[in-house]
């Protein structure tokens, strides 16, 4: 009784409530929702929650393209996302001819001297350094700078701890006739920043080939040179037990166009064969038994590539809930197959696709991160002036400043008024039901301390 004389007032909506009502919220509306209570950001900052919207997101997926810009200013999402067809796609403000990495909504950017990784739903970017030792000698001379093209890379999430790490491999020759390379491999855990020396791979895989992350596990393609139709092998990495694994291989012969992708969480190879009859086959390994299976064989043909291109090279990107294939080729074009009727539709002609892109509300370390290597010498303000997305998105923050004041009193008075009325729960519900009231959600919450313990 004294408790409920002190606080007469006071309801408590259980937390199993809350995540359900937060996770009907936009991602934006999320964001904002963190900044009200110590219990709503204990919440919303959990593996449970993170999992949950993300598990979510997958019926919602959509595709990530570079909005190919080299000014240097901060990666990020375009406001505004396009449809080709049916296909959803949403735009990372970066350099396209830049290589880079993604798994699960994070994208990873290996750089000189610096492994960058960016949540481009949390607007998080975090700043590592290449670690290991950066001193090797390949061929005549020293290369002292890390080059993501002189390496195996991998990126990817473990399954017990969720925790996101990035991989990487070099196979240097530094004396003449040397029969074995020399073999540098280190893992880097983003959420405590640090580099790992890992025990060598049984093997050399091929550098600067893309890698594919599965199930926890990071896979590399290793094709002989002198046997290409033949010999090849796929290295794997248990990215939580951290040791490496020898994978079973299709009865299938492959070419230079062939790569490993991660399509629908699975693992697929994707072969495109040069010449008149032009195809793109796929094969994918079943996650239980771990049987290859082809599962499209697309005859291309003069409906894609004209006879006169012979430097083509088809990635398949996702899969549509109706069983169609979107895949991409290296001339920035998207395409649809539909298996039913056996078309071809072209999507785009100038897409600079990533990869498939979902939501992801994980938290990245602030701690281990550095700050930006490149000081904004005059060349860089000059780039960074001439970036329209730049400008816009200056003046697009003046006009949400001036929009959120006006809506801020205007809902100020409503909720001081549910608040006298001792309506609390009806309060929220009213209230969060779009972005808007979300806002003033935030502002009056905040500031008049409602439902803050």
């Amino acid at each position: 009784m004294g408790e409920e004389e002190e606080n007469p007032n006071s309801i408590d909506i259980l937390p199993d409530l809350l995540e359900e009502v937060f996770l009907r919220l936009p991602t934006k509306s999320i964001l904002k929702c963190r900044t009200v209570s110590k219990q709503w950001r204990s919440i919303l900052e959990s593996r449970r929650f993170a999992e949950r919207h993300m598990s979510l997101q997958k019926s919602r997926r959509k595709i990530l393209a570079a909005y190919n810009c080299d000014c240097g200013g901060r990666r990020r999402l375009l406001p505004e996302s396009r449809f080709e067809g049916d296909e959803e796609i949403v735009y990372l403000h970066c350099d396209a001819s830049r290589p880079s990495m993604t798994c699960q909504g994070l994208v990873c950017f290996p750089e000189q001297d610096w492994i960058i990784v960016l949540n481009p739903s949390t607007r998080q970017l975090r700043r590592f350094s290449s670690g290991l030792n950066d001193n090797f000698r390949f061929g005549i001379g020293f290369w002292k700078t890390f080059s993501p093209l002189k390496w195996a890379m991998g990126f990817g999430r473990e399954k017990v701890n969720g925790r996101y790490k990035v991989v990487r491999m070099s196979f240097s020759f530094r004396r003449v006739r040397q029969e074995e390379p020399v073999v540098e491999c280190g893992v880097l855990d983003v959420h405590i920043g640090e580099w790992r020396k890992l025990s060598p791979p049984p093997y050399k895989v091929d550098v600067g080939r893309r890698s594919a992350c599965v199930n926890g596990s990071i896979y590399w393609l290793h094709i002989e040179r002198l046997h290409i139709e033949k010999g090849f092998k796929i290295l794997a990495l248990d990215l939580h037990k951290e040791e490496f694994h020898d994978v079973s291989v299709p009865a299938m012969w492959l070419t230079r166009l062939t790569q490993l992708v991660n399509l629908e969480g699975r693992l697929a190879i994707a072969k495109t064969t040069v010449g008149p009859g032009w195809i793109l086959e796929i094969w994918s390994m079943d996650t239980e038994d771990k049987r290859w299976s082809k599962t499209y064989s697309i005859n291309l043909g003069h409906r894609v590539v004209s006879p006169s291109r012979w430097k083509r090279l088809f990635t398949p990107v996702a899969v549509s809930k109706q069983g169609n294939l979107v895949f991409k080729d290296n001339q920035k074009r998207l395409f649809k197959y539909y298996p039913g009727t056996d078309e071809i539709s072209c999507l785009s002609l100038d897409t600079c696709v990533i990869s498939p892109y979902l939501e992801n509300l994980v938290t990245l370390p602030i701690k281990p991160s550095h700050a930006h290597p490149h000081p904004p010498n005059s060349d860089f303000k000059m780039r960074l002036s001439r970036c329209r997305l730049v400008l816009d998105h200056l003046e697009e923050n003046e006009e949400d400043e001036t929009l959120y004041q006006r809506v801020l009193r205007i809902g100020r008075g409503l909720a001081m008024a549910m608040w006298e009325k001792k309506d609390r729960l009806a309060l929220v519900v009213l209230l969060g039901g779009s972005l808007r009231n979300l806002d003033v959600v935030w502002g009056v919450t905040y500031k008049y301390n409602i439902f803050r313990r």
